[in-house]
């Protein structure tokens, strides 16, 4: 008799690249791989799959809709000027994460290797917090942390997991319970590019300059509270990034090279996964022009905003609200400047234009069109 083998996916739209699959499998059958563009996707091993269909039951992108609604909002600072420095908007991840492994637990997110693939590590020393800190613009592999997160969990150990929205629901499936000691934050998602294309945008640059880049920065705050980064090379030279002039940070930027599901993600919306949502606070000044005003806070220096979707949440912000300068505010409030608490990235017809020309000629070709 011929075994029925597991559709994951029917449309590309259909898959988020979470990994919830892969690390489900119990007979390590499934494996992602890129397509021409770079993006990831999930393909079974018909001689390895025994039909057990785990795979498909544990995708909560598919199926599982997310009823959490936001209880609680703040502006958020942290106190430590550092950490404020050295993070994208208001330092909240990082002061969390620090707090949490200080203490003995674990914080995951997203952090490159040396040669820029970005994978979701486990942190439980500040010399890996490190790698954590700063927003990426590309999308991470999970690769099998689910595992070990579970692991850890099952064994007493603390976890802070941070992750795009879809990652955060994709643990959550897979673990299939709630772990009084996992706290969950999802980010305020844009939509992800494939990493294979940042890569690929990086060796343009390195080739275009004569230079070898060892890190980038995607939100460099010494020009300000906003988007553009820096290019370090491994002599210590700096190639300033500006998010209008990159190819890549301008094709980001305006939604035109995401994964195909970012166009029409759930979670971009009030029903987030994650106990808590942190992102920028865009539109600070006009919601909170007194905080302003009155000298509280520095825009210029980054601000977040964080919003509680669970009880859990609550608790955790209050008990560590000694480490931020914190006023309550409104999800309404946030959502104005935060279009993606709203609704998700818009299709462009560019998009496939640009894709197509990235699959056929590689990122030279799409930095030309560029320029």
């Amino acid at each position: 008799m011929k075994k029925e083998i597991p559709v994951l996916y029917s449309e590309k739209s259909s898959c988020c690249a979470c990994g919830a699959c892969v690390n489900v499998c119990p007979q390590n059958a499934i494996a992602m791989k890129e397509d021409k563009s770079g993006f990831v996707f999930p393909f079974i091993d018909n001689e390895l799959c025994v039909s057990c269909y785990k795979c498909t039951k544990v995708c909560a992108y598919q199926n599982v809709s997310e009823k959490n609604t936001p209880l609680k909002t703040w502006v958020a600072v942290c106190r430590d000027k550092e950490n404020l420095k050295n993070s994208a908007s208001g330092g909240v991840f990082y002061t969390l994460a620090y707090k949490t492994v200080s203490e003995g637990g674990c914080a995951v997110g997203a952090g490159f290797d040396d040669d820029f693939n970005l994978n979701h590590i486990i942190a439980s020393n500040v010399g890996e917090l490190k790698k954590l800190q700063g927003s990426k613009y590309t999308q991470s592999s999970t690769g099998l942390i689910f595992r070990e997160i579970k692991e850890k969990l099952v064994s007493g150990e603390k976890i802070l997991f941070s992750g795009c929205p879809c990652q955060v629901a994709g643990i959550k499936s897979y673990l299939a319970k709630d772990y009084d000691n996992l706290i969950t934050i999802d980010l305020i998602c844009h939509g992800v590019p494939s990493n294979k294309s940042f890569k690929d945008y990086i060796k343009s640059i390195e080739s275009k300059q004569k230079v070898k880049i060892n890190k980038f920065l995607f939100r460099d705050k010494r020009y300000g509270w906003g988007k553009n980064g820096t290019a370090v090379t491994t002599d210590k030279k700096e190639i300033r990034v500006l998010s209008s002039a990159s190819s890549y940070m301008y094709y980001f930027s305006n939604g035109l090279i995401n994964r195909e599901n970012c166009y029409s993600c759930k979670y971009a919306s009030k029903n987030r996964p994650g106990d808590i949502t942190i992102g920028d606070y865009w539109g600070i000044e006009n919601e909170h022009s007194e905080l302003l005003k009155e000298g509280i806070i520095d825009e210029s220096k980054g601000v977040s905003v964080i919003i509680a979707n669970t009880k859990k949440g609550i608790e955790f912000i209050e008990n560590n609200s000694d480490l931020f300068i914190l006023y309550e505010s409104a999800f309404e409030k946030a959502a104005r400047g935060n279009g993606k608490l709203n609704h998700p990235t818009s299709y462009n017809e560019k998009r496939s234009a640009i894709i197509e020309l990235y699959e056929k000629e590689g990122w030279k070709a799409v930095d030309n069109r560029f320029n």
